[in-house]
């Protein structure tokens, strides 16, 4: 979503090991450069000399080193930004379209080394519509950002990817798991989504959604799968809505 801790510290780690090598760098060639001196005789006291063009090198090469160090984290922190501008959806911070697709497509490929399954999810807000028109498009858009956080709260981040498909409707990819442990999964979001109403304003505003999954392995098409669960979501909403759908059957917690 965010640039997250990890790679800020990856990226402290990389400017520390980039401002060493460039001190170390220029603290070398002085060096080298002041043997030279040396050796050619210009100054006969080696001792005073060494000392002085030490200092003077540390003089230059840390100043030189702490700017090119910092000028090397912004741009590692501006790049990461970019590609979180790229890769996001820009109201919610999940996973845009694309991307989601991207990293589906990148698990159904590791599949074909682990021969582990997946299961690809469809989550559609029910009545969001009416939430727009009753409350307004800023309560709206209130809404879909706190839907956002709650499955993430529910899901295994990096493992699994969540991102938003489009308008009202959201797609999660759970990784390595069966029928039941999805099912398990998709019941804890939903379930939280239920009881967990969003606040805007002097408003509560109730949210439920609706879900249909299918299962995925290597030998799984994309589209195939996401058509596979559409057709289920399409049956939980038929079902009544606030419902779990796998291969035709509705499922609500007792």
């Amino acid at each position: 979503m965010d640039w997250m801790p990890a790679d800020r510290s990856k990226d402290l780690r990389d400017s520390l090991t980039f401002f060493l090598f460039v001190a170390i760098t220029a603290l070398s060639l002085s060096f080298t450069f002041s043997v030279f001196v040396y050796k050619t005789g210009l100054m006969a006291d080696s001792q005073n000399f060494l000392l002085t063009n030490l200092v003077v090198a540390a003089c230059v090469a840390i100043p030189t080193a702490t700017i090119a160090s910092q000028h090397e984290f912004q741009m590692r922190r501006y790049q990461r930004q970019l590609e979180s501008f790229a890769s996001t959806d820009p109201l919610t911070g999940v996973l845009n379209r694309r991307f989601f697709r991207f990293a589906v497509e990148e698990e159904i490929a590791r599949q074909g080394r682990t021969r582990a399954v997946a299961a690809l999810a469809l989550i559609d807000l029910d009545r969001f519509k009416t939430i727009n028109d009753r409350y307004g498009h800023q309560a709206g858009d209130e809404v879909l950002k706190r839907v956002a956080l709650a499955v993430h709260a529910e899901i295994r981040t990096p493992f699994d990817k969540f991102g938003r498909w489009g308008g009202e409707e959201f797609a999660l990819m759970l990784s390595d798991v069966t029928e039941a442990t999805a099912q398990i999964v998709l019941e804890r979001v939903r379930s939280r989504l239920e009881r967990t109403p969003v606040k805007v304003g002097n408003h509560e505003i109730p949210v439920t959604a609706s879900f249909g999954f299918a299962l995925m392995d290597a030998n799984a098409v994309f589209d195939d799968v996401m058509a596979s669960a559409d057709e289920a979501l399409y049956r939980s909403k038929a079902a009544g809505r606030n419902c779990i759908t796998f291969t035709g059957k509705a499922r609500r917690a007792a």
